[in-house]
């Protein structure tokens, strides 16, 4: 099978003090446990983070830029508030706090993390300051109170929802209810900013985004994913008689069909046409740093391994 990457999308120099502050922001979690807990939450965000502890902490390393740097360039380009505000650190609290969420979930229930008392409780801090600061943001935006209860609703439904879909289209659809508690900040903030119909582009091209990031961590997670039954995207490529074989002990049999079709050129020109319809909108919204942050993103390079 052919190794797909995405090209390198660095943060800006101008986005760097915006991105100390989020990772300040993720750390300071570990503030807010026990005291008896907080050393051991700190060496572990350090080492879940790929970080040597002689490093500043970056946790941000684990994402790619425009699943944060989004709210920079919104903010930029509308009224460039200063990110001390203390509303803009409500929104920092819940996207930062969205972030490891996302992540901590994944793994905590896949079983690649171990749970035990510090995990489970800097999960637990993350989840009640991502309610509050979202829920206190959201006081300040039309009926964002109410657009965060539905969006963190939409996300509990769909991460339950683990089958295999009708189509791959039915599939991506749900995957971005299951981005739901981090593209609330984008949306809130475009809500702010913006009209409500460029806030649903705003959601449009950061969904975009997350999708083409999925379906390129399907492709690169798809040997381990076969060996544990782990349904994914790339299910739908499939015939759909075969699908049911995803589980079974087929893999080298479907590991064939996805070389014999090309797989990785089809995910890479799929992966990469997300990428441009993201671009596209960022650039009808004037958001031209963000729209370049994505297409730096493009597979270029389709090598053997």
């Amino acid at each position: 099978m052919q190794r797909l990457d995405f090209g390198l999308s660095d943060t800006t120099d101008e986005s760097e003090e915006f991105c100390k502050l989020l990772n300040r922001s993720a750390l300071s979690l570990c503030y807010g446990l026990p005291v008896s807990l907080r050393t051991e939450a700190v060496l572990f965000l350090y080492k879940y983070s790929h970080n040597g502890i002689t490093e500043s902490f970056n946790f941000l390393r684990k994402y790619h830029s425009p699943s944060y740097s989004i709210l920079y360039w919104i903010n930029e380009s509308a009224h460039a508030l200063p990110w001390e505000n203390p509303w803009l650190t409500l929104l920092l609290e819940s996207h930062s706090s969205a972030l490891l969420l996302h992540s901590l979930d994944d793994h905590l229930s896949d079983g690649s993390l171990k749970a035990n008392h510090t995990v489970l409780q800097l999960r637990t801090e993350a989840w009640n300051r991502y309610a509050q600061s979202s829920k206190l943001f959201g006081k300040e935006v039309h009926d964002g109170v109410l657009i965060a209860e539905d969006f963190i609703d939409k996300y509990f439904k769909a991460i339950v929802d683990t089958g295999i879909s009708e189509s791959l289209e039915t599939h991506l659809s749900r995957f971005r209810s299951q981005m739901a508690i981090w593209s609330l900040q984008p949306y809130l903030l475009a809500r702010s900013f913006f009209s409500k119909d460029q806030a649903g582009l705003v959601l449009k091209m950061y969904e975009s985004f997350g999708i083409a990031w999925r379906l390129l961590d399907d492709y690169q997670d798809l040997s381990e994913d076969l060996a544990n039954g782990h349904i994914s995207s790339l299910v739908y490529f499939l015939p759909e008689e075969k699908r049911a074989d995803w589980a079974s002990d087929k893999k080298e049999e479907i590991l064939g069909h996805f070389r014999e079709i090309r797989l990785g050129r089809q995910i890479s020109d799929l992966v990469n046409s997300y990428l441009s319809e993201s671009a596209r909108i960022a650039d009808d919204l004037h958001l031209s740093k963000y729209s370049d942050s994505l297409l730096a993103l493009k597979v270029v390079e389709h090598s053997r391994t």
